[in-house]
C-alpha cells in the first residue's frame, strides 16, 4: 500500500491562512459561545458566524432506543465549506486539526484501517465521505486508493434499514476519523440498532475485519449486568475509542463503552487558535464533556486511583469537541456543510490519530498512554462540573477526569 501525500497547492494555501491569522491575530479573547451573528473572517470580511451545534438526535423515542445521544451538529453551509470566522474559534479544517495535534498525517497511515460504528444505515456516506476529502485535499477513495467500505454487523453487504435521524453520526465519523488519518482504510460497520448487544456485534465484526481502531460513535448509559459484555470491546492489538459522554458524573452512572477499562474514553476539549502561546493554539476542558466514576466497571492498573478508588474513572484521553469551537463536516442530513461538536467528534478523531500511529503492540493501548504524558498536550484549565476543585471535574497538571492524560502532541502516545 503505497501512501497518498496531499497536493503541494493545498499545503501552501493551509500555510498562506495560518501565516495571515498569525500576522493579523494580535490579542485573542477569552472563548465565547458562537452564535450566528456577523462575524469577521480571517480575510477580514464580514459573514454570519455558524451557527452553534444542537444535539442531532432522534426525535422519536423509538429511534433511540436504549442510546444515548451524544452529537451535536449546525446546519448553514450548503453546497459551500463555511468560512473560518475571527479568532481561528472554528468551523475546524482537517488541516487546523493535523496543526493543532501536530499529527503527520500526510505521511503515517498506509496500510491501516479505521471502523467507525453507528446504527442503521446512512446510504450517502459513501459520497459524503467524498466531498469532504476532496475540500479537505485529500486523495479520493477510489479504485487506485480504495479507502472506504460499508459492511453491516455480520460483515455482509445487505445494509440495515436506514434511519435519517442517525445518518449523521456515520458521515461525522468517518470525516474526523479521516480528518487525523488521510492515508488509512475507513471501514463503516452499520449496527442493526442502537442497542449495547448490537454495538457490542458490530465492534466484533469490526475486529474481524482488521481494524486498527475502531469507534462506536454513541453509547449507553451503565446498568446492572454490564460486564456480560465487557469481553466484546476487548480485541488488543486493535484499540477501541469511545465517547466519554456529556456532563460531570452523569447522575452516578457513566456511558458505555467507555467505562469499560479496555476501552480508551474520550473526552472533549474546547480549542482555538492562539499566537501568544508557544504552540499556538489554546485548549481547555470543555464545560459539557464527561468524567466521573463507573458505577460497576473495576479500574484498570495502570489508571490513577484518586477519587473513584477501586472504580474505572472517565476520561482517558480527550479532543476537540466543544460547540463554541466546532468541526466543519459534510452531511446531507444537514443540508449540505455544517458544524459538529459532542464528544463523538473527539473520539471519532482519537480513533484516527491510533490509525495513524498504527501502533502493532501487545502492551494495552491504556497502559501506553498513560506511560506517554511527554506526547501529550496537559491540560490544565477548564471545568465540568462542581467537585470542590478535585481532579474529577477540573482539569490539573497530570491526570484529570474532564481530559484525561491530555490531548495528542503527535503520535507517541498511541
Amino acid at each position: 500500500m503505497r501512501t497518498h501525500r496531499r497536493t503541494t497547492h493545498g499545503s501552501a494555501v493551509a500555510i498562506l491562512l495560518t501565516t495571515l491569522l498569525t500576522t493579523l491575530l494580535t490579542t485573542v479573547a477569552p472563548p465565547t459561545p458562537l452564535t450566528p451573528s456577523a462575524a469577521a473572517t480571517s480575510n477580514g470580511a464580514t459573514v454570519a458566524a455558524p451557527p452553534a451545534p444542537s444535539p442531532a438526535c432522534p426525535k422519536d423515542a423509538k429511534d433511540t432506543g436504549p442510546a444515548t445521544c451524544l452529537l451535536r451538529a449546525g446546519t448553514g453551509g450548503g453546497d459551500q465549506p463555511l468560512p473560518r470566522v475571527a479568532a481561528g474559534r472554528g468551523p475546524l479544517t482537517a488541516r487546523d486539526l493535523q496543526e493543532a495535534y501536530r499529527l503527520p498525517s500526510d505521511w503515517l497511515g498506509g496500510g491501516q484501517s479505521v471502523a467507525v460504528v453507528t446504527p442503521y444505515d446512512n446510504p450517502e456516506a459513501g459520497d459524503e465521505l467524498a466531498e469532504y476529502r476532496k475540500a479537505n485535499g485529500m486523495p479520493p477513495c477510489d479504485a487506485d486508493f480504495p479507502c472506504f467500505k460499508k459492511i453491516n454487523q455480520r460483515g455482509g453487504d445487505t445494509p440495515p434499514a436506514p434511519s435519517p435521524a442517525w445518518a449523521v453520526h456515520s458521515s461525522v465519523g468517518l470525516q474526523l476519523a479521516a480528518a487525523a488519518c488521510p492515508n488509512c482504510k475507513l471501514l463503516l460497520v452499520q449496527a442493526d440498532d442502537p442497542s449495547l448487544a448490537a454495538m457490542a456485534a458490530a465492534v466484533d465484526q469490526a475486529a474481524a475485519q482488521g481494524a486498527t481502531a475502531v469507534v462506536p460513535m454513541w453509547g449507553v448509559a451503565e446498568y446492572d449486568g454490564q460486564n456480560a459484555l465487557a469481553a466484546r470491546f476487548d480485541h488488543a492489538p486493535t484499540t477501541v475509542v469511545a465517547p466519554s459522554g456529556a456532563g460531570f458524573n452523569s447522575g452516578g452512572r457513566q456511558i458505555l463503552p467507555a467505562a469499560y477499562p479496555s476501552v480508551i474514553a474520550v473526552g472533549g476539549t474546547q480549542l482555538y487558535r492562539d499566537p501568544a502561546t508557544t504552540r499556538g493554539w489554546n485548549e481547555s476542558a470543555w464545560r459539557d464533556t464527561a468524567s466521573g466514576c463507573s458505577m460497576y466497571a473495576p479500574r484498570p492498573a495502570w489508571q490513577p486511583a484518586g477519587a473513584c478508588g477501586s472504580r474505572r474513572t472517565v476520561a482517558d484521553v480527550a479532543a476537540v469537541a466543544s460547540s463554541d469551537t466546532p468541526v466543519q463536516v459534510y452531511s446531507t442530513s444537514l443540508g449540505g456543510w455544517g458544524t459538529a461538536a459532542g464528544t463523538p467528534i473527539a473520539a471519532a478523531f482519537i480513533a484516527g490519530v491510533y490509525g495513524l500511529a498504527g501502533t502493532d503492540s501487545a502492551t494495552p493501548a491504556g497502559k501506553r498512554l498513560y506511560a506517554a504524558a511527554p506526547y501529550l498536550n496537559d491540560i490544565v484549565a477548564g471545568s465540568n462540573g462542581a467537585c470542590g476543585g478535585g481532579r474529577i471535574c477540573t482539569a490539573a497538571r497530570g491526570y484529570d477526569g474532564p481530559s484525561g492524560m491530555g490531548t495528542p502532541n503527535g503520535t507517541g502516545a498511541f
